[in-house]
């Protein structure tokens, strides 16, 4: 019974961990329509979308598959691997950040020093974000301590100045402060370096190296998953605020959402061989069931959170609604693929769904955003997300069948070494091996 209560409060740690951070900018939103109205809500999506877009990048992947590394390692590997990490994402984002902020500024209309400002915070904040270290050790309360909160009151305290009478360049300055005091408490919390090494620092180019392909799928990524406002912002100006106000809080569940993917990287990393396969089913299964819920959700919900969330200036139509909420589904179905791709050591795999998903989600964001507004770009990313999923699944249906045809050969191999009296231990020594 007290076992069950601590796995009880351990899983709602990492619940709480996610669902902390993405409430940040919805504290904020209420005080960005209050003050800007519906022009500084469009910079500020903008501006969170191509942020978002470059801390994909800044951050490597290392969300991707070193959160089963962390799981894995010891407490000499655990350490290796923060450094690593933390040297690596912040040499990208020191690139990545300043140029997300130039595009920001150039995209929108009004505000732009305040959109340049948030969208350098968001991949900055993103980038060192200590939460996927402290996943993979299975302390989502660290997590919870040194990424959540913080996020939380440093973007409370902008939302106070905003509604005090201060502009919205407050809320890209204090993004700017909430990696430094995410680190500090991580650092504190996990007993870690708060800066990397020298020896870190100076591998860091050769670990962006190593993470080429990974980094080219996430790079690819962006281009149909984070980019819509902006790709709305040339294509069709009016319809980024409608876009926006159902894609951010949907994205924010999606965020939440992760907190079972969060929990599944543990068990799945640790999983014996044996038990892979079975494990990589359910947390598929257990990916798209929370999906379908998440997206009924938010098709009854929304119409009641969106005139609080937006002060009223933003119409969400039942249309929107219900192809966000598709593309909330689909994008659950592709994670719980992508998780099992990682598993099996086929983490590279995902580039080649990325790239597929590219290639007919750009397009068709362009002509859908063009023609049909904010509900042809959503639908446009579902067909995207689609196709990602579906090459993913090809993939890791051909990889679960090569290991399949291992068992299967291995035990008939054992079977036969039976059968002729010979050790089953000689099937696996170099001699065995026929050499």
């Amino acid at each position: 019974m007290r076992r069950a209560a601590a796995q009880a409060r351990h899983l709602g740690l990492f619940v709480l961990a996610p669902l902390v951070a993405s409430l940040a900018p919805v504290l904020v939103m209420p005080a960005v329509t209050a003050t800007a109205g519906a022009a500084g809500w469009a910079a500020v999506a903008v501006a969170l979308a191509v942020g978002g877009a470059g801390h994909v990048v800044a951050e490597l992947g290392w969300s991707l598959d070193q959160v089963q590394a962390v799981a894995r390692a010891d407490a000499e590997g655990r350490r290796e691997l923060w450094e690593a990490g933390l040297a690596a994402k912040l040499v990208a984002a020191s690139v990545v950040a300043p140029a997300c902020g130039l595009v920001a500024a150039l995209v929108v209309g009004e505000h732009a020093l305040a959109a340049a400002l948030v969208a350098g915070g968001t991949v900055l904040t993103g980038a060192a974000s200590p939460a996927w270290f402290f996943i993979g050790a299975g302390r989502p309360g660290a997590s919870l301590v040194s990424d959540a909160l913080p996020r939380v009151a440093l973007l409370l305290v902008a939302a106070a100045a905003m509604t005090a009478g201060a502009g919205l360049v407050v809320y890209g300055l204090l993004l700017l402060v909430v990696p430094v005091v995410s680190v500090t408490v991580a650092s504190l919390v996990g007993r870690l370096p708060a800066l990397p090494s020298l020896h870190a620092v100076r591998s860091a180019p050769r670990i962006v190296g190593t993470r080429v392909t990974i980094l080219r799928g996430r790079a690819i990524s962006t281009v149909y998953t984070m980019l819509p406002a902006a790709v709305l912002g040339l294509v069709s100006p009016a319809a980024v605020a409608a876009f926006s106000a159902a894609d951010r809080p949907m994205r924010m569940g999606f965020a939440v959402l992760g907190a079972l993917p969060a929990r599944l990287q543990n068990w799945l990393g640790s999983a014996p061989a044996s038990e892979r396969t079975r494990r990589v089913v359910v947390a598929i299964l257990l990916n798209t069931v929370a999906g379908t819920v998440a997206a009924a959700c938010f098709v009854l919900l929304m119409p009641v959170v969106a005139p609080v969330l937006f002060s009223g200036t933003v119409a969400l139509e039942t249309p929107l609604l219900v192809a966000v909420a598709a593309l909330l589904l689909v994008m659950s179905v592709s994670r719980g693929t992508a998780l099992g791709l990682v598993s099996l050591g086929e983490a590279e795999r995902i580039t080649a769904a990325v790239t597929a998903a590219a290639l007919v989600g750009l397009p068709a964001l362009v002509l859908g955003g063009a023609t049909g507004g904010a509900v042809g770009a959503v639908l446009a990313l579902v067909l995207a997300e689609g196709v990602g999923a579906a090459v993913q699944g090809a993939h890791l249906r051909r990889a679960l069948q090569g290991r399949a045809r291992v068992r299967l050969e291995t035990a008939a191999r054992q079977g036969a070494a039976r059968a002729h009296g010979v050790p089953v231990t000689a099937l696996f020594s170099h001699r065995g091996m026929g050499s």
